[in-house]
């Protein structure tokens, strides 16, 4: 990976700019049934979904600079683990916090380090107020992390046609 398409790097991690090459990557990732059964019920999102949508992506970035969503490698191998994202939620409101990641880096602690290295970006460098974050009631694990980065549970609401638990954290 050339250091110039690098955005952010914790200590084990980088994530970097989208590009439209990570089609395969995206569509590899949400392939897993179990990395997308919170997401789509387990069934993979297709190849023509993000053929449209990393565009649409592309376009979001390029109008809210400091957002994005962000292809995250280990830094000691190059291997891709999976995305971050810090985007408006999609009532155009609150700037939400989210992640998928390869089922083989869950429980390494990765979402929490780059959860809390977003937040501070979110923060400190876009200047935003507050960061949301939606889960769904039985996803135990993204819950977890939610509240390890420092969120609080606000409440319920319907997402992306979605019940999810609202959680939600103010700038210190």
């Amino acid at each position: 990976m050339k250091h110039a398409d690098i955005f952010l790097e914790t200590e084990r991690l980088a994530l970097r700019k989208l590009k439209l090459e990570d089609l395969d990557l995206f569509v590899d990732l949400d392939s897993d049934p179990e990395v997308m059964r919170y997401l789509t019920g387990g069934k993979p999102q297709s190849r023509e979904h993000y053929e449209k949508r990393i565009p649409e992506l592309l376009k979001y970035i390029s109008e809210n600079p400091g957002l994005g969503l962000w292809p995250t490698y280990l830094k000691e191998t190059n291997e891709f683990i999976g995305w971050y994202i810090l985007k408006h939620l999609p009532d155009g409101g609150e700037v939400e916090i989210g992640f998928r990641i390869k089922k083989k880096f869950w429980g390494k602690g990765y979402s929490t380090e780059a959860g809390l290295a977003l937040l501070k970006h979110g923060f400190e460098t876009v200047g935003l107020n507050r960061i949301a974050a939606i889960v769904r009631p039985d996803n135990l694990a993204s819950q977890a992390v939610i509240k390890k980065i420092g969120l609080k549970e606000e409440g319920t609401g319907t997402f992306y046609g979605i019940h999810c638990l609202y959680f939600g954290l103010k700038k210190a």
